[in-house]
């Protein structure tokens, strides 16, 4: 049987909107990576910024924190509080301290909590407080205590 009908290309169709689907994809892949680097500079820059400012205020949070253990180690001096007195101040301070350059809630934590932070330094500093803290008789070298402390703010990053 033959027919006079022949067989059509399978792809009929015109290639104009795949052109112009394609173009539109080009055209919005380089808007996008240009705005994402014009971010990431802006960024850069804003981080710059702000590290500067947080150099200016971790200094100022550690004068602020070292003056009032100067404050607690005066009262204790001056007997005005006691030792476990002197002590639970002193933590309160240093958990302030630390709650106020990390933001991490530290005043609310338990020793076993804050040895989970990774921060050695803070951890060993409570630990040692911890005893003339809780004792039902408070003992401890309240000097080397306080100068502890303050060499954990001086020191912090």
């Amino acid at each position: 049987m033959q027919t006079s009908i022949k067989l059509q290309f399978l792809y009929g169709y015109s290639n104009i909107p795949l052109v112009i689907f394609c173009f539109l994809v080009i055209i919005l892949t380089i808007y996008f990576i240009l705005k994402w680097n014009k971010n990431k500079k802006t960024k850069t820059i804003k981080t710059e910024k702000k590290s500067e400012e947080n150099i200016k205020n971790i200094l100022a949070k550690k004068e602020k924190y070292l003056k009032q253990l100067d404050k607690i180690d005066n009262k204790y001096k001056n007997k005005k509080i006691a030792l476990r007195k002197a002590y639970q101040q002193i933590s309160a301070t240093i958990r302030l301290f630390v709650f106020e350059v990390t933001n991490i809630k530290t005043q609310n934590y338990s020793l076993s909590e804050i040895k989970e932070l990774n921060m050695p330094a803070l951890y060993e500093l409570i630990e040692e407080f911890y005893e003339p803290e809780f004792a039902s008789r408070s003992e401890g070298d309240f000097e080397a205590s306080i100068n502890n402390a303050r060499r954990v703010i001086e020191k912090w990053n």
